[in-house]
């Protein structure tokens, strides 16, 4: 319901995150981008979805490929037939006819799919060959935007191979779920693959559970209330004082004035030691 919501906080983190995409190189927009995690389970596939249903909302032709061939999930995401898909494309397993049928268009605007296909025992061996670097190159041509749905980084060797092919790479870590030591181990893995890493993203963050600056949090916590009811000033015809307590009130802070006063001056007049 929140990925739904244009007003949720949940939307309005992934509209911010889109705009980081948006101005993360010199030229802009990046034509191909990859997603992955250091480890699953990280919310990965589903911010594929709502990025490239986001950057569609702007007009922006977006093909999404599903190049997690272990555990493909976005057939699923967009409701779409996974009989073919990348594995048949790098395989030459797919008729010349059937050819326009594995690029899938979904219900999202300007948003297609290119699902995961009939699983191989090889997924790492089908990325790594040329046919896939001439694939990505050719698609580039003719959409605005690929996101590459990649498997995990860490115990697998395809995040890395995509890496290289993608011009850009984005990080998944999930919080309270995944260690410092092993999300560092995904980023210095991705590095030495030569990875254009463009930065991170945190997911499954709760605002409100996070322990952190009072002052901070409450700001936060109203700010991703997209919508909500904000607080309120009292109203002036409501809850009067009368003037014996507005009096009183003075008095006390006159009182705390010169007590404050008073002591700096005892202080400048203590002699040095």
């Amino acid at each position: 319901e929140s990925l739904t919501d244009p007003k949720s906080g949940l939307s309005e983190a992934y509209r911010s995150l889109r705009t980081s995409i948006q101005f993360s190189g010199t030229e802009g927009l990046p034509k191909t981008l990859m997603v992955s995690s250091s480890e699953p389970n990280e919310a990965k596939s589903t911010t594929v979805r709502k990025l490239a249903t986001d950057f569609g909302a702007l007009g922006t032709r977006v093909l999404v490929v599903d190049a997690d061939m272990r555990k493909p999930t976005m057939h699923r995401q967009f409701g779409v037939d996974n009989t073919l898909g990348l594995s048949n494309l790098l395989t030459n397993s797919v008729g010349r006819d059937d050819l326009p049928g594995t690029i899938k268009k979904t219900k999202e605007d300007n948003v297609w799919v290119i699902t995961s296909g009939t699983l191989p025992p090889n997924p790492a061996d089908l990325l790594s060959s040329t046919k896939m670097a001439l694939l990505v190159q050719y698609m580039s041509a003719r959409f605005d935007l690929i996101i590459i749905d990649s498997p995990p980084v860490i115990g697998l060797s395809d995040a890395p191979i995509l890496s290289r092919i993608a011009h850009s790479t984005l990080l998944l870590v999930s919080a309270n779920n995944v260690s410092r030591k092993s999300a560092k181990a995904a980023l210095k893995r991705l590095r030495s693959a030569g990875a254009n890493v463009i930065g991170a993203a945190l997911s499954r963050f709760a605002v409100g559970k996070f322990d952190y600056n009072y002052a901070y949090k409450y700001m936060n916590y109203y700010y991703y209330q997209y919508g909500g009811e904000l607080p309120k000033l009292e109203a002036k015809g409501g809850d009067r004082k009368t003037d014996e307590q507005k009096t009183g009130t003075f008095v006390d802070r006159m009182a705390r004035s010169i007590r404050n006063a008073a002591a700096r001056l005892g202080d400048r007049l203590k002699p040095v030691n």
